[in-house]
């Protein structure tokens, strides 16, 4: 008994803190127990949530593959168009250099 006298008041202190917690934690985990109910429910529900999840993501999948082939498409189309309108880019140049050569060959203006 002597020995406990002994022992510094903040280590008891401390121990009983730490007494305290554990007595706490305990209190708190009976109190969930129907949280503890709602979790397990959700675990045995969680194969057929995945099962309709699965599903879900093959049906948007199957949706997207026709998508992308479409966009495929698409950038075939535009690549396309952008060499078609360097062509013209270069076609309205050579025209603009004839209309000012043209116009410096009429009098007048």
């Amino acid at each position: 008994m002597l020995d406990a006298l002994s022992l510094p008041p903040r280590l008891i202190v401390r121990a009983l803190d730490d007494l305290h917690t554990l007595a706490d934690g305990v209190r708190r985990l009976t109190e969930r127990e129907g949280d503890l109910a709602d979790l397990l429910e959700a675990v045995r529900e969680l194969p057929r949530v995945e099962d309709e999840l699965s599903a879900r993501v093959e049906l948007v999948q199957g949706r997207l593959d026709p998508l992308l082939a479409s966009v495929a498409d698409l950038d075939q189309t535009a690549e396309a168009l952008e060499k078609a309108l360097a062509g013209v880019q270069v076609t309205i140049t050579d025209f603009h250099a004839e209309l000012r050569d043209l116009r410096d060959r009429i009098p007048g203006i």
